[in-house]
């Protein structure tokens, strides 16, 4: 790819909003199309990034396009029209940070029925992706609405999503930064081979045994017996729980633009990202403009990682994913789900994400009302 290369980003939340900044001061790029339902604050949003870029001496093209992704035909239009050689997502139909403002009882039963719940993260990127196949274009899809289960479910279905970002690299990011701090070396000679599902970041690994895979290895010595892993595995920010949002969105862009630039500016870089290639859950990767490798150390055999991640589902309500990207609830979910929001919930099939969403979305709001905790109405 070239320094022309064209990104159109969908959604500009707290999430997408933060990678439109960044990606607006980032070489390598020379057009930024920002696409977002709600016209006022999309327009005024990419007019400050715009501006802001400019005061900082880059010279790109950067523009907004209202776009609703439930209009199919529309948004396939735009894609044909641009023709973008990537294209970054992070919608959802409800933040996950929204449990943050449940009470701490709720909130923890909410990170049990994440499956069910996944309608609410998968349909947006299912629309988007329908509209990619329509438009005839070839971009690449970075897709960052719950990747670990979300782009197993698209790929499976018949898209292709490269991998996401954040949820196990923000922990392997935060890893390499206390050893790079401790052991007074460079960020980028911390080498970490981590391997866990978006849970690790959620839920309590010691008191629930959630599995996972942490190697550490600095200056060719391999150093993992030197650290409770337990502890390292569960690093989060040190923030009261209805600030968690403002202090991980920024790292969850950060990583969604590294992985970015990897691909445009082909670097071959190793990290960390969830959903690589479809795979459930996070692994560690090479990757460049030629797609995504994972790169695993000699102890630890893919299959073994597969089954580490997809363990880890079960712990957020997910027993399977199917060949055809049916996800299947676990009992336990199913059980919370009723009790919970009163959904009778098995299986979720891709086509059928949007009628599930239809359901979820006013059973929050009620349960959202009931404990005054804002979830928003779409």
């Amino acid at each position: 790819m070239s320094a022309s290369n064209k990104v159109m980003i969908f959604g500009l939340g707290d999430l997408g909003g933060w990678v439109l900044e960044f990606l607006a001061r980032r070489n390598g790029i020379s057009t930024i199309i920002a696409c977002d339902k709600r016209e006022d604050w999309g327009a005024s949003k990419v007019e400050g990034a715009a501006t802001s870029s400019s005061t900082e001496g880059f010279n790109k093209t950067i523009e907004f396009e209202k776009c609703d992704v439930f209009d199919i035909d529309r948004t396939a239009e735009l894609i044909s029209k641009h023709n973008p050689d990537l294209i970054y997502s992070s919608m959802t139909l409800m933040s996950w940070s929204v449990g943050a403002f449940f009470p701490d009882d709720i909130h923890e039963e909410m990170k049990q029925i994440a499956g069910m719940m996944m309608p609410l993260h998968l349909t947006l990127p299912h629309k988007l992706m329908q509209a990619v196949k329509k438009s005839g274009c070839k971009p690449v899809v970075i897709q960052n609405s719950w990747p670990d289960v979300v782009n197993v479910m698209l790929c499976r279905s018949g898209f292709d999503v490269l991998v996401g970002g954040g949820n196990h690299d923000l922990v392997s990011s935060r890893i390499k930064r206390m050893i790079s701090r401790e052991k007074n070396v460079p960020f980028s000679e911390v080498m970490v081979w981590f391997v866990a599902e978006h849970v690790i970041n959620v839920r309590n690994i010691k008191k629930l045994g959630i599995p996972y895979f942490l190697k550490i290895v600095v200056g060719g010595e391999d150093i993992t017996n030197k650290y409770d892993t337990a502890k390292l595995a569960q690093m989060s920010p040190d923030c009261p729980n209805a600030w968690i949002s403002w202090h991980s969105h920024t790292q969850v862009a950060s990583s969604a633009v590294k992985n970015i630039m990897a691909v445009l500016n082909d670097t071959n870089e190793f990290t960390g990202a969830p959903g690589p290639n479809g795979l459930v859950g996070g692994y560690p990767i090479r990757i460049s403009a030629k797609g995504v490798k994972v790169e695993l150390p000699k102890e630890l055999s893919l299959e073994q990682a597969i089954k580490i991640n997809t363990d880890d589902c079960k712990f957020e309500g997910i027993e399977e994913i199917k060949d055809d990207g049916t996800l299947v609830v676990t009992d336990e979910g199913y059980d919370i789900a009723k009790k919970l929001v009163g959904i009778e919930c098995r299986e979720i099939k891709p086509a059928d994400s949007a009628d599930w969403a239809k359901e979820l979305i006013p059973a929050f709001k009620k349960l959202g009302d009931k404990y005054n905790a804002p979830v928003p109405q779409y």
